[in-house]
């Protein structure tokens, strides 16, 4: 049964934005829109903040309007190790028992709302490092919905390999399980959470987007034909292929690609139990989702 949205409590004071009106955390609603780093957060921000009643970030002058680069109130992912390993940091998890929540909404808000089109209700963020740090958001904006995307750790990191081509596949995977592991670790702290499958929002989005519309108790009006299908497949491809070492140049394109099999092998031997927890698999096809 869908759970109602959580009512607000407590007073914060007026922020003043030049131009805008006076407004607090508590005239709207909030929406996080996480998961880890290519995993298909940007498309699915867009696809939340298509709908009349939403707005999310934009005219940032950061890459893909994330706000964790418009905020100084907890670390950033670049602070944590970046993309390829924020959730293996110490400091990366962040609870309600963080002694940084006591402010961080009234914070938070000031950094993003001139970002935001504060006509509207409900308010859109999207940063992937927040998958490790929810129940701190929860708490210090109370009016809070979250919205996860999960992704193939095999094309999650292949993806993030084509950032940075020198970083072990091993650690990725390895970064996917830790923060996932937080993750199971915080839903059940969650009072309103909706998790989505990256090969579901790319198959049949506008099923996606009536799940999403009918989580945030709102009307049609999202527009599913910004999603495009079928971008795991590539990467599917070049797993099996072991190509994903390859080189412009012919010997040391060999030798990458030895090198490539042997980190495959590596990683379903050490792997494949701890992901099959999530209902993925290396070797089994029938997981490949």
């Amino acid at each position: 049964m869908m759970q109602s949205l959580p009512a607000f409590q407590g007073s914060v004071k007026p922020l003043v934005v030049q131009g805008r009106p006076t407004l607090t955390i508590f005239d709207h609603r909030f929406v996080f829109v996480i998961g880890m780093p290519r995993s298909g957060t940007t498309a699915l921000a867009r696809l939340v903040a298509s709908h009349p009643k939403i707005s999310g970030l934009t005219n940032t002058g950061a890459a893909y309007d994330e706000g964790d680069y418009l905020q100084s109130v907890y670390p950033k992912e670049a602070d944590l190790g970046g993309p390829t390993r924020f959730g293996l940091h110490r400091n990366a998890h962040m609870t309600e028992n963080s002694p940084l929540v006591k402010r961080a909404g009234e914070q938070l808000f000031a950094a993003w709302s001139p970002y935001w089109d504060l006509s509207k209700p409900i308010l859109c963020e999207k940063t992937p490092a927040n998958i490790v740090r929810t129940r701190f958001l929860q708490a210090a904006m109370p009016n809070s919905s979250f919205i996860f995307i999960t992704r193939h750790p095999m094309a999650q990191a292949l993806a993030v390999l084509r950032w940075n081509y020198r970083v072990l596949l091993s650690t990725l995977v390895r970064n996917w399980l830790v923060c996932h592991r937080y993750l199971a670790e915080d839903l059940p702290h969650l009072r309103h959470s909706l998790m989505l499958r990256y090969d579901e929002l790319a198959r049949d989005p506008q099923t996606c987007s009536k799940a999403i519309e009918a989580f945030l108790q709102l009307e049609p009006g999202i527009d599913a034909s910004l999603i495009k299908p079928g971008l795991n497949d590539p990467y599917f491809r070049t797993w099996r292929t072991r190509g994903f070492r390859a080189g412009p140049h012919r010997l040391r394109n060999i030798a990458k690609r030895i090198c490539s099999k042997a980190e495959v092998r590596y990683i379903e031997h050490r792997y494949e139990r701890q992901i099959r927890a999530f209902g993925y698999s290396f070797v089994d096809p029938g997981c490949w989702r």
